[in-house]
C-alpha cells in the first residue's frame, strides 16, 4: 500500500468552486488528473492538502473525499482568528471527512501568533476529535510555533517538506538543527518529499540524500511520511520519479522501512474511512 501523504487540488470550474483571489493556478490539477497519475505510478491512497487557491473555502477538497470514499485523506484550512474556529475544524471532521488543518507559519508578520494562547482551543478541540495538524514554512520560523506543540503533545503534527530545511548547510547546521530539535516531541512527523529545488544534480538528486538521512536519524523510520508536491513535482522531478527516489535510492532505508515511509505510517495517521457519525 503507497500513500501519497502531499498533495494539491482544484478544480477550473470556477462558477462552483471560485478561488479566493484572481490569479488562478497555471497547471491543470483536477482530482481526475490526480487519481490517473497515482494509477500510472501505482499509489493506492493520498491525502490531499488543502490548497492556498481557495483558502477557508474547503468544498472541493470535500467534494473529492466524498466522490472517492476510501481513497483520499484530506487536511483543510480555517481562519485562526475566526471564534468558531474550533466548530470549524469539528464540521470538517465529523461532516466531511478530514483528517486535520494546515498552518501557514510564514503567512502572519509574526509567526509566534500561531503558538498564541488564543490558539490553544482549537488545539484542544484537535485532541478531542483525533484531528492533526500540518506546519508548513521555512525551518527558520519553526521555533515560533514549538511552545503550542510543546503544549499539545497528543495532538499529532506533521512537518511539511523536510520541515523547510536547507540541503546544503554546513556544520553545524543552524536551520536544520531547528527541525531535527522538533524531533524531541513524540507527537511531531516528518514528510520527506522530493527537493529538485534544492539540488545541484540531476535526477535523482543525490546530493539531498544526507538531509533526508539526518532527518531519518533524529525522528526514526516510523515518524517519517512520503509525499510528492502533486502538481508542482509532475513539471520538476515527474510524479513517478518522485517516488523512486525513496523506493529505490535511499539505500539507508530497509524494505521495512519503505514499507513505514510509503504508507504504513500515514494508514495510521489519517482518516481514510470517510466522515465521523
Amino acid at each position: 500500500m503507497i500513500v501519497d501523504t502531499h498533495l494539491h487540488v482544484w478544480s477550473p470550474n470556477v462558477n462552483r468552486w471560485p478561488f479566493a483571489s484572481e490569479r488562478a493556478p497555471s497547471s491543470e490539477a483536477t482530482v481526475e488528473v490526480l487519481n490517473e497519475t497515482m494509477d500510472d505510478a501505482g499509489v493506492d491512497k493520498a491525502v490531499i492538502v488543502q490548497p492556498i487557491h481557495y483558502l477557508y473555502d474547503n468544498s472541493y477538497v470535500a467534494d473529492c473525499l466524498r466522490r472517492f470514499a476510501g481513497k483520499f485523506a484530506a487536511i483543510g484550512l480555517v481562519d485562526r482568528h475566526a471564534p468558531d474556529a474550533p466548530d470549524q475544524l469539528e464540521r470538517l471532521v465529523r461532516e466531511h471527512g478530514f483528517s486535520g488543518l494546515r498552518i501557514h507559519i510564514s503567512k502572519p508578520d509574526d509567526p509566534s501568533e500561531w503558538a498564541a494562547t488564543d490558539q490553544d482551543p482549537i488545539w484542544d478541540r484537535a485532541d478531542e476529535l483525533g484531528a492533526s495538524f500540518v506546519v508548513y514554512g521555512p525551518a527558520a520560523l519553526l521555533p515560533a510555533v514549538e511552545p503550542i506543540i510543546a503544549r499539545h503533545q497528543n495532538v499529532v503534527v506533521a512537518l511539511d517538506h523536510i520541515g523547510g530545511a536547507p540541503t546544503n548547510e554546513e556544520p553545524p547546521y543552524p536551520l536544520l538543527s531547528n527541525v531535527t530539535r522538533m524531533a524531541q516531541y513524540p507527537n511531531v512527523y516528518m514528510k520527506l518529499t522530493p527537493q529538485p529545488h534544492k539540488s545541484n544534480e540531476p535526477f535523482p538528486h543525490s546530493d539531498t540524500f544526507p538531509t533526508f538521512r539526518r532527518l531519518y536519524d533524529a525522528f526514526g523510520p516510523d515518524r517519517l511520511m512520503w509525499g510528492t508536491n502533486f502538481p508542482g513535482v509532475v513539471a520538476q522531478t515527474g510524479y513517478k520519479p518522485a517516488l523512486e527516489i525513496f523506493s529505490d535510492h535511499l539505500a539507508f532505508l530497509t524494505s521495512q522501512e519503505k514499507k513505514l515511509l510509503l504508507g504504513e505510517t500515514a494508514l495510521k495517521l489519517y482518516n481514510f474511512a470517510g466522515p465521523h457519525v
